[in-house]
């Protein structure tokens, strides 16, 4: 017992080689008690897993479980373990226990609702952060948490009411002003969501997520250089944040800066595999505005393999097949986009001018006309439409059409 407590007060101390020792010189003594034994095994698992040695700090939390299977720290321990090495299931076998034993331990309720969120079973988070907060109303780790798994869920108005609740019990909790910045992000408000960025910064200023997230906000607002210096300064302090480089490259190709914009999106494809097909449609993009066409339909091509019913990407190759003479293979891409979006104005649209290019006059104004009936502000719809009347010699449709026409790019141009 004084090796073991000698021990506790050098680790309290922060010498864990020789609260090491003492715990070792302990159990050495072959003392026939086996709680005891177990309490000397957490704590020596302790001062392992603090001293990064987490295989040997598993195998004494294994021990002392096994000895004492009511001592609860040894599964909870056991399950931080776990979950630090992403080992999901035997963490909740611990938390399980550990709830089994201790059904008032708040802090347990809280650990395995970060698990079940983790997996994506956001309703048994939920339930597993209430029951925190039951047992804890002071716990604004639980308040954040649940609030953040119903912004999982889309539920901003409860996300926002527990990340308020969190931060009022806690104004230094970073991680709640983020996510109610986040939510009323969600909400529209860009400019009050920049602000709560602003102070989740204030109290992480290395956090690169919360950085880019603000920027997020700056160009959801339309304020693209406050944007591209948010996340060029995120960048700075991660630079494998892939998600900074995709949007400092949409705010880049919103200012027309088209070799920034593809350097970004190349970047993108270079470091994130997971985003990759969006990366090559948004470079693509790039590379269309810029006149690289070649190019560009190389990237749609990428993005299709990648996600073949990416909408835009196959809009995007259609227009750029039909630019270069190829209606046909444009006619098939477009119909695939009305069988996956049949609300589509700007596919109905692009098919009825390929349409229109096979000289298939009535087909074409049966697509053009439900282009109209989709977007009644589409002026190139009312003026392909003019040109298939006029196809047809039906010369009263074709001069309203093109009345029509020139009457909306009139209204846009002032």
């Amino acid at each position: 017992m004084a090796l073991r407590n000698r021990g506790s007060l050098y680790q309290f101390d922060g010498d864990l080689i020789h609260a090491i020792e003492d715990y070792s010189s302990s159990l050495k003594l072959g003392v026939n008690d086996s709680r005891s034994n177990a309490k000397t095994l957490l704590n020596r698992g302790l001062a392992y897993a603090n001293s990064g040695d987490d295989d040997r700090a598993l195998t004494d939390y294994d021990q002392a479980a096994a000895l004492d299977p009511t001592l609860s720290s040894a599964h909870l321990n056991r399950a931080a373990l776990y979950i630090k090495r992403g080992e999901d299931e035997p963490a909740l076998a611990d938390l399980d226990e550990v709830v089994r034993v201790r059904p008032k331990d708040a802090a347990a309720y809280v650990s395995r609702g970060s698990i079940h969120a983790h997996r994506g079973a956001l309703d048994l988070a939920i339930a597993d952060y209430s029951a925190a907060i039951n047992l804890n109303p002071l716990d604004a780790v639980a308040w954040r948490n649940r609030g953040f798994a119903y912004e999982a869920k889309g539920e901003y108005g409860k996300a926002t009411a527990d990340a308020e609740e969190a931060i009022r019990l806690n104004p230094e909790l970073a991680a709640a002003h983020q996510d109610l910045a986040n939510d009323l992000l969600a909400a529209g408000h860009s400019a009050s969501a920049a602000a709560e960025f602003g102070k989740a910064i204030e109290l992480d200023p290395r956090d690169a997520r919360a950085i880019s997230a603000r920027g997020d906000s700056y160009l959801a607002r339309g304020d693209r250089e406050a944007a591209i210096a948010d996340y060029s300064k995120a960048i700075g302090i991660d630079a494998t944040l892939a998600s900074a480089y995709n949007n400092r490259g949409v705010a880049y190709l919103g200012l027309s800066n088209w070799e920034r914009a593809i350097a970004d999106f190349t970047t993108v494809i270079e470091i994130d595999a997971a985003h990759r097909g969006a990366a090559y449609l948004n470079r693509g993009l790039a590379l269309q505005a810029k006149g690289s066409r070649d190019e560009a339909l190389a990237d749609f091509e990428h993005a299709i393999q990648i996600q073949p019913d990416s909408v835009e990407a196959l809009r995007h190759r259609a227009f750029l097949n039909q630019a270069n003479g190829d209606s046909r293979v444009a006619l098939v891409d477009y119909t695939h986009v009305i069988s996956i979006a049949p609300g589509d104005a700007d596919a109905y649209r692009g098919r009825g001018y390929a349409l229109l290019s096979q000289h298939d006059y009535d087909t074409a104004i049966r697509d053009l006309t439900k282009a109209i009936q989709l977007n009644p502000n589409d002026a190139l719809a009312y003026k392909f439409r003019s040109l298939a009347y006029a196809a047809k010699h039906d010369t009263p449709h074709a001069v309203s059409d093109s009345s029509t026409s020139q009457h909306i790019d009139a209204a846009h141009h002032q």
